[in-house]
């Protein structure tokens, strides 16, 4: 029988391809017609300056435009404009869930066939979403320690959301063993299911390469150091410069969306930002790379992370040095000569030199890093959720939510 699914996702679909991507297009693959729902953008949005005035005035676009259809079973629904600090004040975040609510309702036309409608956040938000709907089930899928990023929120306010969230689901999900061990006890069907990778589209064999520019159009001859990802206030921003100015000879390449001050790296001449590059262009650039970078700062936010870029890396075979973050140290020791860990921009830079050394890029070498990424496919994680997902569904319970 075909079920309807809610996500709630902290990224814009057209965005970085995240884990709400690849397990939305799953579930639509699984049998589910699916609702992706867009962080609205807040109604001071045109006070903001730069790039993040663009993007809110673009949430505002796509609210306007209505529901879109983007793949097979998944429709695109952005919500109207909201109330800024919805994660500092719970009734604010009522408010806004019930101005949520109904760009929903018209985006999904009254739940599709009359089928069930599940629930799929990755937000702890939405738990005052649970008392406008009917859900069949909810599941919470923790990916990142909400109250560890910067911004307006309330810590107390975000956990007392996502502990309710959590008692309320009938399944829990999180990424990492930290989020897991701190949150276990809320919820009897805890487990954790680390992020992945699409195999197949960054393991580019010898046939699909003829295919597909040999090289990037903007990427230069000489050895190239490489980062894909968002390059915010987690990135050790100053690590790469330092390990720059160690490596001259070197070209250090970043590939991705910029949300900090980078002045540090722009005035390194062997450093490039490329900006953000289409998902589906990824695999030419990291086949340009001969070391992969995983700069992540050390603290509070990165000691929850399960890096989605190391499964990437390792499945185009590449070197990769990274900084201690538990998750990557954690991935390392379970899984010999996959990852290299470096603390320093000294340990980073002879790490790298070593990495470039012909035995680390044998053919038996990245058959290796291969197959540590081909056992962390997003559909061996999909499946494992599937496997978790409760066959018997309740909403009695659901229904007292906001009581």
């Amino acid at each position: 029988m075909l079920r309807n699914m809610l996500v709630i996702s902290a990224g814009e679909w057209d965005g970085i391809n995240h884990r709400p991507h690849h397990f939305a297009r799953r579930a639509a693959e699984s049998g589910w017609q699916v609702f992706y729902v867009e962080p609205p953008a807040s109604i001071i949005a045109p006070l903001k300056s730069g790039k993040n005035r663009q993007r809110m005035l673009q949430r505002w676009r796509n609210w306007r435009q209505g529901p879109r259809v983007v793949e097979d079973n998944i429709t695109i629904i952005a919500p109207p404009p909201i109330l800024p600090f919805g994660n500092r004040y719970r009734l604010i975040n009522k408010i806004n869930q019930r101005l949520i609510s109904n760009g929903i309702r018209k985006g999904h036309r009254e739940q599709v066939n009359g089928a069930p409608l599940d629930l799929y956040t990755y937000l702890p938000s939405a738990v005052d979403l649970l008392p406008l709907f009917n859900f069949a089930q909810i599941i919470y899928d923790c990916v990142d320690d909400h109250a560890a990023f910067t911004g307006t929120h309330s810590v107390k306010t975000l956990g007392i959301m996502e502990r309710e969230l959590c008692e309320r689901a009938d399944l829990c999900l999180a990424t990492a063993e930290k989020l897991l061990e701190d949150r276990k006890e809320w919820n009897p069907n805890f487990h954790l299911v680390s992020n992945g990778v699409e195999y197949c589209r960054f393991a580019v064999d010898t046939a699909v390469e003829e295919a597909r520019p040999a090289v990037a159009a903007d990427q230069p001859a000489q050895p190239v150091i490489g980062f894909v990802g968002g390059i915010s206030d987690w990135i050790n921003i100053e690590l790469i410069a330092d390990t720059a100015k160690l490596l001259p000879y070197y070209r250090f390449t970043l590939i991705g969306p910029i949300d900090t001050d980078t002045t540090v790296l722009t005035d390194q001449p062997n450093i490039e930002l490329l900006g953000a590059k289409p998902y589906e262009e990824l695999p030419n650039y990291l086949k340009t790379f001969s070391v992969c970078l995983i700069p992540f700062r050390i603290n509070q936010l990165t000691a929850s992370v399960n890096p989605i870029k190391m499964y990437e890396y390792l499945a185009a075979g590449k070197p990769v040095v990274a900084t201690p973050m538990p998750e990557v140290v954690r991935f390392a020791d379970n899984n010999a000569g996959a990852i290299s860990i470096a603390a320093t921009a000294v340990e980073t830079a002879a790490t790298i030199r070593e990495l470039l050394q012909p035995e680390h890029n044998s053919a038996e070498a990245i058959a290796i890093r291969r197959k540590h990424a081909y056992n962390n496919s997003w559909d061996s994680r999909w499946e494992r959720i599937l496997s978790l997902i409760p066959t018997e569904t309740t909403t009695h319970h659901h229904m007292k939510a906001g009581t």
